[in-house]
């Protein structure tokens, strides 16, 4: 089932939290402790079976041997054996479905794959109370975030559900909820869905394209990936918050980071998690020596690539970001190096020869300009290679990513390609123009391809990301309104609903 889907916001979504609240209750007055875990587990595995009965029984076996696994390394001595029988049997089971070939590719492997990892491993380090059988299958499939993510660690995520019942029903988390779901299923349905048909005939017709057409597909890329997985997480984030469930943030608006470390910082920070815990330690981290934690590094990007799909633009894509990842952390130490063989004559110096660091207040705004001028074109400079980077994330081939390089650098400019301008002219905007009698205007057509890209772009570099801009909104009858409005519209383009991008994953 779809979150951008008719049957989840007018069926699925309110029966199941009402059902979910009302067992709640029932379980305070009548101390049947077990029925809103059994119910959302219910739900969840309605939800994950909807679109395709076939993947339920493949996610139950699943569920049911890891369980095993879990309760063996809690009982038993040769920790470290059922930890690695587990791990390896749940990685065989990915690459068989993901990387053979197979038409019969259980939505959501990936991430239900590594919540279960984690949760081995969490119990293999003792970091766990112990969990029955209806928790564990609850933090595996609870339905928000079981075929995108976020990816919530298990100490996390089952203390979070504990408190929310304790806590009861809340009108703030219901409101925040939900505000927090129509922003995401906003990204999502109006920004993302349209930006994604540019870029598929884009990539259906890259022998057409011109310079300022390959620019348009490439960028419109970049965006439609953002709002697309971000509008996921927001919506996952919204859904549980309104069962008064936090799950843990995935994006906090990466396209403003100064640096491919800082982007990593704030792109699906849980898989960042993730990997950093349970392989870039275990390697060994930062712990033996520079060299080593480079080597480390790299490792960590190309199984990031793997996990993503079976492909080399995959592995491209992990060693480009992992390459430039070494290269900027070395730069970084040798900073630190000179800054620390330097530190002792910045220590001795005296307030006086401070002071005459900077003689006046316009030298301290110059040099204050140039940092800020700095930061301005290393964002740029890491945005741009980002832009770069996705284009293998996304070609089919290798082949389609150089050729797309290719017409880029074609250094064509004629007018962008008329089919793919109208991929951006949604029937509601151009009847607007319409009415405005622009139609008419030779440039008319090109209009709303130059408006959805600058009001994407800027939403994707603006400060306030929809997470903070959904606990800051003031309910009232405005706020309301707008919100009503935004939700209408993204119902009224489920007509042409489409699958999430990571759903692929």
């Amino acid at each position: 089932m779809l979150f951008n889907s008719y049957v989840f916001v007018f069926l699925f979504f309110p029966i199941s939290l009402a059902g979910y609240w009302l067992c709640v209750k029932a379980a305070e007055k009548k101390g049947r402790s077990f029925l809103p875990s059994m119910f959302l587990v219910t739900a969840s595995l309605l939800f994950y079976g909807y679109l395709k009965p076939a993947y339920l029984p493949v996610l139950l076996v699943s569920l049911l041997v890891n369980f095993f696994f879990y309760r063996q390394i809690e009982k038993r001595k040769e920790k470290k054996v059922l930890l690695a029988a587990g791990i390896l049997l749940d990685l065989l089971v990915l690459g068989i479905f993901k990387y053979t070939g197979s038409t019969f590719v259980p939505l959501g492997i990936s991430f239900f794959t590594f919540s279960q990892i984690a949760f081995l491993m969490e119990g293999y380090r003792g970091s766990l109370k112990k969990t029955g059988f209806l928790d564990y299958s609850l933090y595996l499939t609870f339905f928000p975030k079981i075929m995108e993510g976020p990816i919530a660690l298990p100490a996390d995520f089952l203390p979070a559900y504990q408190e929310s019942r304790k806590k009861g029903f809340s009108y703030e988390n219901l409101y925040r909820g939900l505000t927090l779901f129509i922003l995401g299923l906003s990204k999502k349905v109006l920004l993302a869905d349209t930006l994604g048909k540019a870029v598929d005939f884009g990539y259906s017709n890259l022998s057409a394209l011109n310079t300022p057409d390959a620019l348009i597909v490439m960028l419109s890329y970049t965006l439609q990936l953002y709002f697309d997985f971000s509008g996921y997480c927001d919506m996952a984030m919204g859904i549980a918050r309104c069962f008064s469930i936090a799950l843990p943030l995935n994006f906090n608006m990466p396209y403003r980071a100064e640096n491919i470390i800082d982007f990593w910082k704030r792109w699906h920070i849980t898989l960042t998690r993730f990997f950093t815990k349970y392989l870039y330690i275990p390697l060994g981290g930062n712990r033996k020596g520079r060299f080593r934690t480079y080597i480390n590094t790299l490792v960590v990007f190309l199984v990031s690539g793997i996990w993503h799909g079976a492909g080399f633009t995959f592995v491209i894509w992990g060693g480009m970001h992992g390459a430039l990842y070494v290269v900027t952390r070395w730069i970084h130490d040798r900073k630190k190096d000179k800054a620390a063989a330097e530190g002792n004559g910045v220590q001795s110096r005296t307030a006086g020869e401070k002071q005459n660091t900077v003689a006046t207040t316009g030298g301290a705004e110059k040099v204050n300009l140039l940092s800020r001028t700095g930061k301005l074109c290393s964002t740029v400079l890491t945005f741009l290679f980002v832009n770069v980077a996705w284009v293998f994330f996304r070609a089919p081939s290798v082949d389609d990513a150089l050729a797309l390089f290719k017409r880029m650098g074609s250094l064509t400019f004629t007018r962008v390609n008329w089919n793919l301008a109208g991929n951006f002219n949604l029937d509601e905007f151009w009847y607007v123009i319409k009415v405005l009698h622009l139609d008419s205007w030779q440039y008319a057509h090109y209009i709303l391809m130059v408006l959805i890209l600058a009001v994407a772009l800027i939403l994707s570099v603006k400060k306030e990301s929809a997470v903070r801009m959904a606990e800051r909104i003031k309910p009232g009858a405005l706020s309301t309104l707008v919100l009503a409005v935004l939700l209408l519209w993204c119902v009224l383009g489920f007509g042409g609903v489409s699958s999430f991008i990571y759903l692929n994953f």
